[in-house]
């Protein structure tokens, strides 16, 4: 076999060689432990293969067919001596799977008998590896998946003792980013695959953005502090559809503060319990599906925050800001009388507007 190019990335302040080479297909062994199938690998209860999982999502199946179409890969993978006469495939498992299922079609092709690899050294530090993997897929151009990052999040910190800072560093986001993915992912990978006998276990790939969307929310976060059982309502809500879709996990927290509709949503038919609750809710509180209630709360919040002080001294001393802010109280009366709601008594609009 020759050696074709040596390329040297620095990573944490170490300079690694990889080695350019085509590598024979039987040489090449797969990751069981790669991010973007490591969820889905262990769920699988019927002995599949990880070629057979992998072959099985979609996207895999169009990067077959565009790999085949080509004539070859694009791309080199990367593979680090395992062994021997072994190499671990570190970044491309599936395209790895592509070219094993295009050689099984056609063994004679040349094509397919060998894989374009940069290879690492044996002994490279799995963090080194990490921080790589993560440069391509989540800070990179070639971007995982939502739940694939987390899972990469959660492999840093919690299999390679890397610091929340260091991880920040190297994905180039805030810790509080990096603080928000792995709890997220810890209570998806640890708390809903896992409760209730495993009984939702096989969803948890799909139901990645509702965990996302729980650890937004400072009000979920603290009532599942409060009330760790909250954490099991949740998953089963998500299991079993009472909550449709992961933006639904948004008015929970206004569900959670309203005795009616809280109970409407646990005990209703799960088919109609989150949109009888959500009704509930709006009644008490119109800012719930409607843009117009909202810019009405968000104008009520500013009249009455101190961080106004420069707009009230502005309004004060200037003519123009004034007219508009009599403008705007003339259009809002208006409105009032259109839905029959009376003005309270006290100075009119115009002898404002006319003093401005």
């Amino acid at each position: 076999m020759e050696t074709r190019f040596i390329e040297e990335v620095t990573i944490a302040g170490q300079t690694i060689q990889l080695q350019h080479d085509d590598i024979p297909l039987s040489q090449v062994e797969l990751d069981t432990d790669n991010p973007r199938i490591r969820y889905r690998l262990q769920q699988e209860r019927n002995g599949k293969k990880l070629e057979e999982v992998s072959l099985a999502m979609p996207e895999v199946g169009k990067l077959r067919k565009d790999i085949e179409k080509s004539g070859a890969l694009r791309e080199r993978v990367i593979l680090q001596k395992n062994g021997h006469d072994k190499y671990k495939t570190i970044e491309g498992n599936c395209r790895v799977v592509c070219v094993q299922s295009l050689h099984a079609k056609n063994k004679g092709d040349e094509r397919w008998k060998t894989v374009p690899a940069r290879i690492l050294p044996k002994d490279v530090d799995p963090k080194a590896i990490a921080i790589l993997l993560s440069d391509f897929h989540i800070a990179g151009k070639i971007q995982w998946k939502a739940h694939e990052k987390a899972g990469q999040v959660y492999h840093m910190h919690n299999k390679l003792g890397m610091t929340l800072d260091d991880i920040a560093t190297y994905l180039r986001t805030s810790k509080a980013t990096v603080q928000r993915l792995l709890d997220a992912y810890k209570f998806m990978f640890e708390k809903f695959r896992t409760v209730d006998d495993a009984k939702y276990a096989d969803l948890g790939e799909g139901k990645w953005s509702y965990f996302e969307e729980f650890y937004k929310s400072k009000d979920l976060r603290e009532h599942y502090k409060k009330e760790p059982e909250f954490g099991d309502d949740f998953c089963r809500w998500v299991g079993s559809g009472r909550l449709p879709e992961g933006a639904d996990v948004r008015i929970l927290p206004s569900i959670l503060k309203h005795p009616e509709a809280i109970k409407k949503f646990k005990a209703g038919d799960k088919a109609t319990a989150l949109a009888e609750a959500r009704k509930l809710v709006e009644a008490s509180e119109p800012e719930h599906g409607s843009d117009f209630f909202k810019l009405l709360a968000k104008l009520r919040e500013s009249c009455t925050s101190a961080a106004q002080v420069k707009e009230i001294l502005r309004i004060r001393t200037d003519k123009v800001a004034r007219k508009r802010l009599l403008e705007t109280y003339e259009s809002l009366v208006d409105f009032m009388h259109l839905a029959d709601v009376e003005v309270p008594s006290g100075k009119t609009a115009q002898r404002e507007k006319e003093d401005a």
